[in-house]
């Protein structure tokens, strides 16, 4: 796996595991009839980045999805050995997706067939503590944060006196590197109005 992830069950479905890179109180893929977002529960654990899975299939959103899913999305099921009790996890890929061109480069955000042990052990002991732990750390590269956060939604350049700020926007934070490298998580002030 590219990133640590979040696990947890898939929607009420004790069988299934839903893996995602952001905290289930931050996964929207569906909303109720008022607009507001169904979450998908509760994360029980991380999984962290490198661990070996295997890919069963790749599935396109079939008719006979259960309704209370994101079932328009694309689905890969993976089968994860240190997790025990389900028969397979599901990570949930972009809705917007017709083709083959289009679904490669997402997969590999998500799925590497690298073995990354050298890289991790050549990390401080704070960065991998960061990285299984799902955390924010000062001085992390944009790759570290990738590991840790996963792909955001936008990357913003911000020009200043002396050079640039990149800012990596998440639904929920904001995380702003200066000088290539992270300085600040700035949360965000989420507003229900409706």
């Amino acid at each position: 796996m590219k990133s640590s992830f979040y696990y947890g069950d898939f929607y009420g479905s004790s069988d299934h595991c839903l893996l995602s890179s952001r905290k289930f109180s931050e996964t929207f893929y569906l909303e109720g009839i008022d607009g507001k977002p169904i979450l998908p529960g509760e994360e029980k654990g991380i999984i962290p980045y490198n661990t070996e899975v295997l890919v069963e299939k790749v599935e396109f959103p079939p008719a006979n999805r259960p309704l209370l899913t994101p079932r328009f999305y694309p689905w890969v099921y993976i089968k994860v050995d240190k997790l025990f009790g389900y028969r397979d996890c599901i990570v949930v890929l972009r809705p917007d997706v017709s083709t083959k061109e289009e679904f490669m480069p997402l997969f590999y955000d998500v799925f590497s067939v690298d073995n990354n042990e050298a890289y991790l052990k050549s990390l401080s002991p704070e960065k991998r503590d960061a990285i299984f732990n799902k955390r924010f750390l000062e001085g992390l590269t944009e790759n570290e944060v990738y590991i840790i956060f996963g792909r955001p939604d936008s990357i913003r350049f911000v020009k200043e006196e002396g050079g640039r700020r990149v800012i990596f926007d998440y639904r929920t934070f904001e995380i702003i590197f200066n000088n290539d490298r992270t300085y600040k998580l700035e949360r965000k002030v989420i507003r229900d109005d409706r």
